[in-house]
């Protein structure tokens, strides 16, 4: 005997729906994709190296002061500082203890410092530290912790030429004597360039230098190191 039945139509009808649902669907998301890459691309490309694109200064290294014979009278050597992003940093809390006795700081003082600025996205954690620190620092790979290439002023003779020279501030700036007077000549011109950055702010990739910083002038004074001295014993 042939089997005359036959399928209900209730489920030819529902078979029709999901197959319209899923061309649907299909063609949502092709014209979603058209948009996104073809139609929008050029917002979303701005967008994304907004948020991922960073301009990075480049410190420039302050001339050296000399006196008439080419002794060495100030310098600076480069130095690195720590910064953190305390929206990010807050998420290594229960490692801060091992930044804290790196930096020689209280547990109770790093979190100050990141409590009062933690809308923040740079906060200076310690400036001026040695490289062989600042590698334990970078060591300790913590999440929201940078470290940033600055420059420390040192005077190899300062007990003699100190009153004559004056001093720079922490960003290596003149604030006194000829390193105020001079500090135009001596100051170097910034550079920066362009990296990109991952979510967590880490850098992930450097796109070259847009500008090369460039140092300072060295200067040879008219003072002579050796009068300088006998006349300050005698």
């Amino acid at each position: 005997m042939k089997n005359d039945k036959k399928t209900p139509p209730l489920f030819w009808q529902r078979r029709q729906w999901l197959l319209l649902i899923f061309v649907l669907s299909i063609l949502i998301l092709l014209w979603r994709a058209v948009y996104l890459q073809i139609m929008h691309k050029d917002f979303l490309q701005t967008q994304g190296e907004v948020r991922h694109l960073r301009t990075i200064p480049l410190m420039a290294h302050r001339g050296s002061l000399f006196d008439r014979n080419g002794e060495l009278l100030a310098m600076s050597t480069p130095v690195e500082s720590v910064w953190i992003n305390p929206k990010q940093f807050i998420t290594e809390k229960s490692r801060w203890k091992k930044l804290a006795i790196l930096l020689q700081l209280t547990l109770s003082q790093l979190e100050t410092k990141v409590q009062k600025r933690k809308n923040y996205e740079f906060v200076y954690i310690k400036r001026h530290i040695p490289p062989h620190l600042a590698q334990k620092v970078r060591d300790l790979n913590l999440s929201g912790v940078f470290l940033q290439r600055e420059y420390r002023r040192y005077y190899p003779m300062a007990e003699m030429t100190s009153h004559v020279l004056g001093f720079t501030n922490i960003d290596d700036k003149g604030q006194e004597g000829l390193e105020l007077a001079l500090n135009q000549f001596l100051t170097g011109l910034s550079g920066e360039k362009q990296v990109i950055q991952d979510k967590y702010g880490q850098i992930i990739a450097e796109l070259g230098s847009q500008q090369l910083p460039q140092s300072g002038q060295d200067i040879y004074l008219s003072l002579d190191r050796r009068l300088q001295y006998y006349a300050i014993v005698n």
